[in-house]
């Protein structure tokens, strides 16, 4: 039986100016480049924003939107939602109207990125209040600093932008002063070092924004809603602080602001503050709102890995924030708020922090995805269909891969049995949740092992399933998500007594001695470390690449360095191993070879190997049989899961 949990607070309807809104949900602003190519919303955009508006969320706030012509491409990116032509209201107003027929209010936020865009030619450099290139690996190039009338025309394109948000049917304006964009620069004296009127101390730097803001309310009237998103925090040595954050807010309400939307950060570090990984606690904003909310008397709304609905609840009920805004929540489980409404925490699919498609794979193939959630800007391809024709399915694995694939095919009323030779589902992922930081696997692990439970998949752990297995009931198709198999190169003595898996190690089957030396560094074996210097071991890695976990993404990667140079790990880079001694191991580096010694066990993290000897064995038994996750090709849990989505779904 669930337990059902009252949150009475987060569903409380509240008003901003004229906006009434049904609860304190906001779904937080979050880049998706889904908008058409020409910044108007796309089919594909209205669907997503559809979803989640039919989900539960009390405000829908739609991403950054271009304020400015310059903006249109300023991002070097296709997909960028605008919002600086009268041309646009028409495609706005259609979208709002469904949004709104889904049980949303609405906003938009209007924005410019400033110097924290590429350069769109050699004479096209990206425009910022100083010649200072942003240091964020993305957007280096110089940018060409705003004379007095570009300022004033920049002022007057955000003031005609508020004025479409309006016409357009939205029920809010939110203006973007946060995350080191166009206003925040302005802002800030980490990227503001001009000394006219738009510059030096506080008062000048704060004259953009203010300006913005007034101009703004001219334009949409007394009543309108104007929201503004900044970062109370930058964290950047230089950047502003909470103190500077605390004197410009009632500035800010002084100038026309109805709601002050409170984050931290900026680009140099959007994969570790911003936009904040595993390793980050929940509701770590929430002691900036809290401040910044007992400096003003209007609604203060509050962002950053708020996604377990009890610490949301406890922010609006404490009074640390009048409304929450949840990003990622949503991108994982559209139902976020409808699930948490019904007191049915269980039921919500978790976002675990991992950054790998909502941040990266946005950054870097410019497409958004999700770890947890394959369906995110495919909702509409992707619609989960009942068969005409219920076959029987054999999954054989219960890490990510087969897991998600049992559960669609039983979602599409298959009638599925998986086996799992552990005593428990989640294969590598389950091992992935233990080094420290790497928790919020679980809740996500615990969901996916429900829905199996709700949808009928009859789950039977503990036993390997062989070629016997299809004796009874004969399935007519067999999913081989078995997974892979640590790697152990055919090298001197690494068959020996002190030799020991990274997986064997995570799963607590193997207990390493005081020195260890760790021969791989990739995302396992640096998380392997990581683990083990909590255990007080002294960890040496052996990494044959230039530099450690390269196969982490920025965020996760950031700090599990640190973590690892705080413990003083010692670290061997460019250098292959050649054989394991009873104390160490002999390597090649520089075209010399070298040994290491004084080592109690050696833990191999050298990747993993298909295990799909069962696929073999079923070849002319089975009609149909599908191989899928790293019993295919190692990969990720992002693929894996994505592979079982597929699968699930073409059976």
């Amino acid at each position: 039986m669930t337990h059902h949990t009252k949150l009475k607070h987060l569903f409380t309807p509240m008003t901003i100016k004229t906006m009434e809104l049904k609860n304190r949900i906001a779904m937080a602003p979050m880049g998706t480049l889904m908008a058409a190519e020409d910044g108007n919303p796309s089919e594909r955009l209205t669907h997503y924003y559809e979803l989640r508006a039919k989900g539960g969320a009390g405000l829908i706030m739609v991403e950054d939107a271009a304020a400015h012509v310059s903006t249109a491409f300023g991002m070097g990116e296709i997909g960028v939602a605008a919002m600086y032509d009268d041309k646009f209201i028409p495609g706005w107003t259609k979208f709002n109207e469904r949004i709104h027929a889904a049980g949303a209010k609405t906003s938009i936020q209007i924005w410019h990125p400033g110097r924290q865009s590429p350069a769109m030619g050699p004479d096209k450099p990206p425009i910022a209040p100083s010649v200072l290139p942003c240091p964020c690996p993305t957007c280096q190039d110089l940018p060409h600093e705003m004379s007095i009338a570009e300022i004033e025309e920049m002022i007057e394109a955000f003031a005609q932008a508020a004025r479409r948000v309006k016409e357009s049917g939205f029920d809010a304006v939110e203006i973007g002063g946060a995350h080191g964009y166009l206003v925040a620069q302005f802002m800030s004296a980490y990227s503001n070092r001009r000394t006219d009127k738009y510059g030096g101390d506080l008062r000048s730097r704060m004259r953009f924004a203010l300006q913005i803001v007034s101009s703004a309310r001219a334009e949409v009237g007394p009543d309108f809603p104007i929201i503004f998103r900044f970062s109370a925090d930058e964290v950047v040595l230089g950047g502003r602080n909470l103190d500077e954050s605390l004197t410009i807010a009632p500035w800010l309400v002084a100038a026309g602001v109805d709601c002050l939307h409170v984050s931290m950060g900026v680009y140099a570090n959007v994969n570790t503050v911003t936009v904040a990984p595993s390793y980050v606690p929940k509701g770590y904003i929430l002691r900036a709102a809290q401040e910044i909310k007992k400096a003003v008397s209007i609604p203060v709304m509050a962002v950053g890995k708020l996604n377990d609905p009890l610490v949301a609840e406890e922010a609006v009920a404490q009074g640390r924030a009048d409304l929450v805004a949840i990003g990622r929540g949503f991108f994982a489980d559209p139902d976020w708020a409808k699930k948490a409404a019904a007191g049915d925490l269980e039921d919500i699919r978790w976002c675990t922090g991992c950054l790998q498609g909502c941040i990266h794979t946005l950054m870097t193939a410019y497409t958004t995805k999700c770890q947890v959630n394959p369906e995110v800007g495919r909702e509409q391809t992707m619609a989960i269909v009942r068969t005409d024709k219920p076959k029987r399915v054999l999954v054989i694995g219960g890490g990510p891969a087969g897991m998600e694939a049992a559960k669609v095919a039983a979602m599409r009323g298959h009638q599925v049995t998986l086996y799992e030779k552990e005593a428990e589902l989640g294969g590598q992922f389950r091992l992935a949740s233990v080094p420290q930081g790497k928790q919020e696997i679980l809740p996500y692990l615990k969901y996916q092992a429900r829905q199996l439970d709700k949808y009928k998949v009859k789950v039977v752990l503990g036993k390997e399933a062989g070629a016997s297995t299809l004796a009874e009931p004969k399935p007519d198709v067999v999913v081989v998500a078995s997974g892979g198999k640590p790697k152990v190169p055919d090298i001197p003595g690494i068959r020996g007594q002190n030799v020991v898996t990274a997986q064997d190690v995570l799963a607590f089957k193997a207990v390493t001695g005081k020195k260890v030396l760790v021969a791989g560094g990739g995302m396992v074996g640096c998380e392997t470390a990581h683990l083990l210097t909590s255990y007080g071991r002294d960890v040496t890695i052996v990494e044959m690449l230039p530099e450690l976990a390269g196969d982490m993404v920025p965020g996760p990667r950031y700090y599990v360095l640190q973590s690892l140079a705080e413990h003083k790990v010692n670290v061997i880079t460019s250098a292959s191993i050649l054989g394991i001694t009873p104390d160490g191991a002999t390597y090649s580096r520089d075209g010399k070879t070298d040994t290491i010694g004084g080592m109690n066990t050696i833990v191999l993290a050298l990747g993993a190997t298909p295990s799909d000897e069962l696929a073999k064995q079923l070849e002319g038994k089975v009609s149909q049989v599908h191989v899928i996750g790293d019993a295919q090709n190692p990969t990720n849990a992002m693929e894996a899961i994505a592979a079982g989505a597929q699968v699930g779904r073409a059976i």
